[in-house]
């Protein structure tokens, strides 16, 4: 396949389709082709294809902006979306350009000619696996231009989580992404684990037969019942122009949408309230909508899933159907043992349990022989990525249907090339600015779904704003693709002229998980950074504000020897999300509870605090004593009114506006206000406080924490001493420790800790700051073993605790 195209579209699914059919009518000169592993169009809509299968969005906005949607129900079927897409191919002609089976395995860009060498494989019948890269005869042809439509996840295997017991079933446990055509489930008894749209999809469809299906979750999701019928697009048809009508019942469900996602975001609890009126009116007296139907996390953080005619609702009120919410224990030969002790038979288990991530199919790209990593590299405009040429990807919408994000990268890759070829130019890069690359970068997919948090370092990353982010918006993105700009942070070059040169390189960004035993656990829906390493008793260290588990790295390596050392970041700051709503020292410390339960620590466990880190943790004895065996104290606020000038500015808004402004010289000042001993100013110290002011999450929840304990006249005494008077009641053994030399939190406040806490031991540092934990690391760990020796007994630990929780970069 020797052969040269002027653009190349990868995938041709509804995305594929949709990009050629306009690339087709909008510039008839180009040459294209469409290349797709399968052996058959269609994507999704022809790989799935389990009891059931249809859209969860309306097909009025899924379908294309140019082919109005003819069928009978907005929420189509899959057989109907299918056969749209195989119409869109033969109406718009496109058929000579599509070559099945055929699978792109890498793209090599060379500024000297100003084309892409793409090397493709043929592939077979079945799935394409990425480790059958090497097999099979390969081929190249070369692209001016790349647009990769192949979506976001594995089409030869789905998410399928080891559950003990699973070899010893009887019957038949099946995944819905690959669905045995002849499976007969008439008459049985159907489990179907999981919560997500294919679940709710799933079950009433299966209800039909089978002698009973049930729902089971580990966590409820939201479910809104939708119309399957578009009543306005009813009362339209036969009266005005079938592509007027179409556009005007679009617009409708587009602002509907958007009406909708903006009021679960900004008023959640109106959200829940409507959701659960829906189904409390729908299902049977007396079923437990607050065990089934209530997450912990806010309307869409995770997508809502829609059920047409409230289907799943019906089918559980007709008795064909149940949701139970649970745990897996194991699978027994006759069923699933749950957690708490209940059982469900089953004849047929079906593990609907979600996808694995892939991002632009699975390809290797390079530019001018340097590799690229998409899981490191910015996106622009969420379409395109930073320094890589002539090159756009299509992420559609996860709040929205997918096809309006499509729609409208579609477009924008039209005017781009029109535009090139206007000035003569042959590439047209992303090109952004330190501050945008060095600053606070997150996953291009914000969803706090379980396929996204396993995948999430493989997927690009997004700035904190525009052209950097992606809005999830609709009328803010046709704004930016449909009617903005094309030549904002962007470079054009011409044949010969290389891509990167002339560019200094910016210096990579810190890995997050680059300390040992780092990693990300899932917390209520927020997704928190933290460190594990030693073994023995637990302890837990807390940081102070705006800092990071990092101020704790020297006290892990020299307390992990008898204890297992857990580190985190408290939500909001560093690389940890932050909790919906305002930063408060009662949601930093209430999250703490379900933390330790995330990684495995149940019993008591000694809990040490720096600065805001100390009053954290005595929030937490305060609240949860049953949780905290002993406090450890380090230049803790909480016990005095005076601090440095810097945090009380922080009060007044024009004044912190000014100092939250990342700056190099900023970052020195604060560094050097924390040690007594300026040898431990190094660069590297410097510069993790600047990438941490650079994140925007980590700016607001400083300020909001700041905001919450204190004002321009210094620490406020109300939460001081109503944490202190909780405190006085609870029988926790503490140490308080201090610098003598610190300029945060003065060291007369030692003092006033010693009062308010009658039976607390102290330790004081000499020529020490405000981080004798850092300053003073060996002295600092004798004096808290001791401690710990004298005043603790070590529980005896659960099995649980033994065996801790396995590190997760990106857990379910």
């Amino acid at each position: 396949m020797s052969e040269h195209v002027d653009v190349l579209i990868v995938g041709a699914g509804l995305s594929g389709i949709g990009f050629a059919s306009r690339l087709k009518r909008e510039l008839p000169g180009k040459s294209f082709a469409v290349l797709e592993s399968r052996g058959a169009v269609g994507g999704t809509w022809d790989l799935f294809r389990y009891p059931g299968i249809r859209s969860d969005s309306d097909m009025y906005t899924l379908g294309y902006s140019f082919r109005p949607w003819e069928g009978a129900k907005a929420i189509a079927d899959g057989d109907s979306i299918r056969d749209y897409i195989r119409s869109t191919v033969a109406d718009e002609g496109l058929e000579p350009a599509i070559r099945l089976n055929t699978r792109v395995v890498s793209a090599d860009w060379s500024s000297e000619t100003a084309q892409w060498k793409v090397t493709v494989v043929r592939t077979g019948d079945g799935e394409y696996r990425p480790d059958e890269a090497q097999d099979g005869e390969r081929q190249t042809l070369t692209c001016s231009f790349l647009s990769v439509c192949s979506g976001y996840y594995r089409y030869d295997e789905g998410f399928s989580p080891t559950i003990e017991g699973a070899e010893d079933f009887a019957g038949t446990i099946v995944h819905p992404q690959h669905w045995p055509a002849g499976l007969d489930y008439t008459g049985k008894q159907v489990v179907v684990v999981g919560s997500g749209a294919t679940a709710v999809t799933l079950v009433p469809s299966m209800a039909r037969t089978a002698a009973r299906v049930t729902m089971l979750q580990r966590s409820p999701t939201y479910i809104a019942p939708v119309p399957a019928r578009d009543h306005l697009a009813d009362r339209l048809r036969g009266k005005l122009p079938a592509q007027l009508a179409y556009d005007v019942v679009r617009v409708k469900n587009i602002l509907f949408s958007m009406f909708t996602y903006q009021l679960s975001r900004r008023r959640p609890e109106t959200m829940k309230a409507i959701l659960r009126k829906s189904a409390v009116a729908k299902l049977p007296s007396g079923f437990a909508v607050d065990t089934h139907l209530a997450p912990t996390y806010q309307p869409w953080d995770q997508r809502v899933c829609a059920i047409p005619n409230g289907d799943l609702y019906r089918a559980i009120s007709a008795g064909t159907a149940d949701i139970v919410t649970d745990r897996i224990a194991r699978i027994t030969p006759e069923g699933i043992e749950l957690a708490s002790g209940g059982f469900l038979p089953a004849d047929v288990i079906v593990t609907a349990t979600g996808l694995n991530l892939l991002v632009i199919g699975g390809m290797s790209l390079t530019v001018d022989g340097e590799p690229v990593d998409v899981g490191r590299t910015l996106t622009y405009k969420g379409m395109m990525l930073d320094g890589v040429p002539n090159f756009a990807l299509t992420i559609g919408y996860t709040n929205a249907s997918w096809t309006l994000k499509a729609d409208l990268v579609a477009g924008y890759v039209v005017r781009l090339l029109k535009h090139m070829d206007r000035r003569d130019r042959q590439w047209v890069a992303p090109a952004a600015p330190a501050e945008v690359s060095q600053g606070e970068l997150t996953s291009l997919i914000d969803l706090k779904a379980g396929y996204i948090f396993r995948g999430s370092d493989l997927l690009p990353r997004q700035g904190a704003g525009s052209p950097w982010r992606l809005h999830q918006n609709y009328f803010r993105d046709f704004a930016l693709l449909r009617a903005g700009g094309l030549t904002d942070r962007v470079r054009f070059g011409r044949r010969g002229q290389r891509v990167r040169a002339g560019a200094p390189a910016a210096p990579a960004p810190k890995d997050p998980l680059e300390l040992p035993g780092t990693g990300y656990v899932q917390v209520g829906g927020t997704r928190l950074r933290y460190r594990k390493t030693g073994s023995g008793s637990p302890v837990l260290l807390l940081h102070g504000i705006g800092q990071s588990l990092e101020d704790w790295t020297e006290q892990h390596e020299l307390l992990a020897g008898r204890h297992t050392v857990y580190s985190v970041d408290l939500p909001g700051f560093a690389y940890s999300e932050r909790l919906p709503g305002t930063a408060t020292l009662a949601r930093l410390a209430g999250i703490l509870p379900g933390f330790l339960d995330a990684v495995g620590v149940r019993e008591p466990l000694p809990v040490m605090g720096n600065s805001l880190g100390g009053a954290v943790a005595m929030k937490l004895a305060a609240d949860h004593p049953e949780r905290v065996a002993a406090l450890v104290l380090a230049n803790s606020a909480g016990f005095g009114k005076e601090v440095t000038l810097v945090l009380r500015l922080l009060a007044v808004r024009p004044v912190a506006a000014l100092l939250m402004r990342p700056a190099e010289a900023a970052s020195l000042r604060t560094v050097q206000s924390l040690f007594y001993d300026k040898s431990l100013v190094t660069r590297d110290r410097v510069a993790h406080a600047l990438a941490l002011s650079r994140r925007a999450s980590h700016r607001k929840t400083l300020l909001d924490v700041a905001r919450d304990l204190g004002t321009i006249t210094g620490v406020r005494a109300e939460w001081r001493s109503e944490l202190l008077a909780a405190l006085a009641h609870r029988d926790v053994p503490a140490l308080v420790v201090w610098g003598d030399h610190d300029h945060i939190l003065p060291f007369n406040h030692l003092e006033a800790a010693l009062a308010a806490l009658p039976g607390a031991e102290s330790h004081v540092f000499a020529n020490t700051g405000h981080m004798p934990q850092i300053e003073r690391p060996d002295e600092f760990a004798a004096v808290v073993e001791d401690f710990l020796d004298r005043r603790t007994t070590p529980a005896t630990q659960s099995p649980a605790t033994q065996a801790g929780a396995e590190l997760q970069p990106d857990p379910a």
